[in-house]
């Protein structure tokens, strides 16, 4: 009775693969987490510089020559829309970039950025 006692106290054989297959899908979990905002933050930046780009090319082509969605589509991609709102001598570029859907719905699935350009003269 006291070696069965025994063999059942000591007998750990499986518990550290029935830990990993716990601590696993947490950890995986986690990581895409990670990824997917890191993915989202890059986007934001590229949004940003896309918009901010296209605000000063279009102060600096004053004649009206400046196709700003050509150069949104090279810096955040060619799913990137753009909307232009001018008032007199103000322009606002403002940038839509797709993130695309994040895991569980967390992350947002569009970024936006904006940048407002004066023209002097």
């Amino acid at each position: 009775m006291d070696g069965l006692r025994h063999a059942l106290i000591r007998d750990d054989r499986g518990t550290v693969t029935a830990e990993f297959a716990v601590v696993l899908p947490t950890v995986m979990v986690v990581a895409l987490l990670l990824l997917s905002s890191a993915r989202a933050v890059m986007v934001s930046m590229n949004c940003q510089e896309a918009a901010r780009v296209a605000a000063r090319e279009m102060v600096i082509a004053s004649d009206g020559d400046a196709n700003p969605s050509d150069v949104v589509a090279r810096i955040a991609g060619p799913r990137a829309t753009v909307r232009i709102t001018e008032q007199r001598d103000q322009i606002t570029v403002i940038t839509r970039c797709p993130v695309g859907p994040g895991p569980l719905g967390v992350l947002p699935v569009a970024v936006e950025g904006e940048a407002v350009g004066l023209r002097y003269g």
